[in-house]
């Protein structure tokens, strides 16, 4: 069975609509990485899951809106949207969010500092509590086994 043209034309218009979708769903995506992948292979990582969400998305459009066909137009469609909301809202958000997360990184990485540095003085009276304790522990060790030894030695002597 063949497509109409009408069919067709309604299929791309709706993948335009996808496209920006695409783009709404980008933006989260986008601030995600910002603010916590630092890494390319992080950035790697969610970058490709975002291009599965996408692929199964448009699968599913194809299924539904032109029977399974597998039509360039479609791709062109929503690549078109998604371009269409980049350049336009999605700059605007970007802005506005790029700038938050930016802040919102610096003030983590002053609070993990700060913990940091927290937590090494902690563990530094931790270990010289620990080490003292252990000391005392061995020396009190050892003057048990030397009075044992003195305490053997006596009672060797008077047999």
């Amino acid at each position: 069975m063949e497509l109409t043209f009408a069919q067709q034309s309604a299929a791309f218009l709706y993948s335009l609509i996808l496209g920006v979708g695409f783009g709404f769903i980008y933006a989260p995506f986008k601030m995600f990485r910002l603010a916590f992948c630092s890494k390319k292979s992080s950035t790697v990582a969610v970058d490709i899951f975002y291009m599965l969400c996408v692929s199964i998305v448009i699968y599913y459009f194809s299924l539904v809106y032109i029977m399974g066909y597998v039509r360039i137009y479609i791709f062109a469609g929503c690549l078109l949207g998604f371009l269409a909301y980049r350049l336009t809202l999605g700059r605007a958000f970007s802005r506005v969010y790029v700038p938050v997360i930016k802040f919102l990184k610096k003030v983590t990485n002053k609070i993990m500092q700060k913990l940091k540095n927290f937590t090494k003085k902690l563990l530094k009276i931790t270990h010289d509590i620990l080490y003292n304790i252990i000391n005392r522990c061995s020396i009190i060790k050892k003057k048990l086994t030397d009075k044992a030894k003195k305490q053997r030695v006596i009672v060797n002597d008077e047999k």
